[in-house]
């Protein structure tokens, strides 16, 4: 009885130990590291920016972002740029210990991940060209015309679901998908609003179309894996995102978003629109796939 009791005694010791050493967030401080996940082609939110040395630097508001939650954590940042569809295998594969890519905190989503505090809430017009404003101003003058959506996003959702007579071109990024427009290859983009404006500063010749678009209203937050080992490290997060967007450091007149737009406005830099060189995707909507990872 007594050899029983120290067994148990030592297993649930060995469990207490297990559940210690599985903390997410003291692993990363053990590493020195935070390692984010991000598919830098979406301005405002994210994006390269050429500096006056040259050289390429992960810019824009979320980006800022991350580097605040590593500066608060105690540890450097690392950012790990991968195409969008991507990036929630890489946070449950443990390949990134946090997502912030613009992601759209969606129920779909939940089932998968976990997502902090909100901290932006966009709409998501379609784009046209400038010439075409009065040539599509409902849903029924796209019947039968090709869109744009970036793959595996909420914008490929909301062109499925909200254009369903539409042909539906999907592409990585939306750099591409607004030179397809551009080029006369489709007829609208639905795409951020406040990304495609962003672009629009590199992309003249585009505007926002009359077509009412229902927008999600679920807001974008930072994914971080499901799991107890996961818990203070959701809890850093929110302490920082809560934080900034309650003092106007996020969302200020000086705040991370002001700051990242005044860089791509003032020209003392550029916006270099990496993507990788995947294939298209055209296909009617209606049969949806990869939903979850947008």
């Amino acid at each position: 009885m007594k050899k029983l009791c120290v067994w148990a005694l030592a297993a649930m010791m060995t469990v207490g130990a297990t559940g210690a050493m599985a903390d997410h967030l003291d692993d990363i401080k053990a590493k020195g590291k935070l390692v984010v996940g991000s598919e830098v082609s979406f301005a405002p939110f994210e994006f390269y920016f050429v500096g006056e040395d040259g050289k390429e630097y992960e810019a824009g508001f979320e980006m800022e972002l991350a580097r605040q939650i590593a500066a608060d954590i105690g540890v450097e940042l690392e950012v790990s740029d991968q195409q969008f569809n991507g990036l929630i295998p890489a946070l449950q594969n443990g390949d990134v210990d946090l997502v912030l890519s613009g992601m759209t905190a969606t129920e779909e989503r939940k089932n998968a991940v976990d997502f902090s505090s909100t901290y932006y809430v966009g709409e998501q017009p379609i784009v046209v060209r400038e010439a075409d404003l009065d040539t599509y101003k409902t849903a029924e003058d796209l019947k039968g015309k090709t869109i744009g959506a970036q793959l595996a996003t909420i914008q490929q959702t909301i062109a499925e679901e909200q254009f369903p007579d539409s042909e539906l071109l999907l592409l990585p990024t939306v750099p591409t998908l607004l030179m397809e427009l551009l080029n006369g290859n489709i007829e609208g983009v639905v795409c951020s609003k406040i990304v495609a404006t962003s672009y629009m500063n590199i992309y003249p010749g585009l505007a926002f179309s009359e077509v009412p678009v229902e927008s999600n209203k679920n807001g974008v937050g930072v994914a971080v894996a499901k799991g107890d080992e996961n818990a203070t490290l959701l809890a850093a997060v929110n302490e920082t995102v809560e934080r900034v967007v309650a003092d106007g450091t996020y969302d200020g007149r000086k705040g991370l978003r002001a700051k990242c737009r005044a860089a791509q406005g003032a020209g003392r830099g550029a916006v270099s629109a990496k993507s990788s060189s995947v294939r298209a995707v055209r296909r009617k909507p209606g049969r949806l796939f990869s939903r979850l990872w947008g």
